[in-house]
């Protein structure tokens, strides 16, 4: 069952310019999230299926979140549109894995949420855990090796009484100039 806003933005979509006449479309009003969740989530068996097809998908608004997330957390035109899209695609018997292929020949890999593994998208995936790798190592090998080579040291000698008897002094001084008035 179609929802009469859902009829409305499918009706002015579909409307088609008569050859001779100019015809003016207004756009159609921004979705609300009440209107977003009476017109795109019906229920039905499709509906946990679209949802994950949805939530697969990068939304182009520039929000960087996924259809799902973005048609109710943004409100954008875009959202409802391709929500809207994935559900005629089910209706119309298209596996997930077509429509995301379909959703990829429009805009292109960006809008996948997550690449494919496979050519220079595995440059992302193993180069976060190649370079914890390579660090820890680094850290390990500095570690063991120890202090630099040929760094001996300042040698400790023994502290005489005149010393002991000078840092007392510059202590006392320094808690005299440093004690609270109050």
């Amino acid at each position: 069952m179609l929802h009469a806003p859902l009829l409305t933005h499918l009706a002015a979509a579909a409307a088609l310019a008569l050859p001779g006449q100019v015809q003016t479309q207004t756009a159609p009003p921004p979705v609300k999230a009440a209107q977003a969740d009476s017109m795109i989530f019906e229920g039905g068996p499709l509906e946990a299926e679209a949802v994950a097809i949805e939530r697969t998908i990068r939304c182009n608004c520039g929000c960087g979140l996924d259809v799902h997330s973005c048609l109710f957390a943004m409100q954008c035109g875009t959202s409802p549109k391709w929500a809207m899209r994935i559900r005629e695609e089910l209706r119309k018997g298209e596996t997930p894995d077509a429509i995301r292929a379909g959703f990829v020949a429009d805009f292109g890999q960006t809008v996948l949420m997550e690449p494919p593994a496979e050519g220079f998208n595995l440059v992302g995936y193993f180069l976060p855990g190649i370079a914890i790798l390579m660090t820890g190592l680094l850290v390990g090998m500095l570690v063991r090796r120890g202090p630099a080579l040929g760094a001996e040291g300042v040698p400790v000698t023994e502290v005489d009484e005149a010393d002991l008897e000078r840092v007392r002094q510059a202590m006392k001084r320094m808690d005299e100039d440093q004690r609270p008035d109050w």
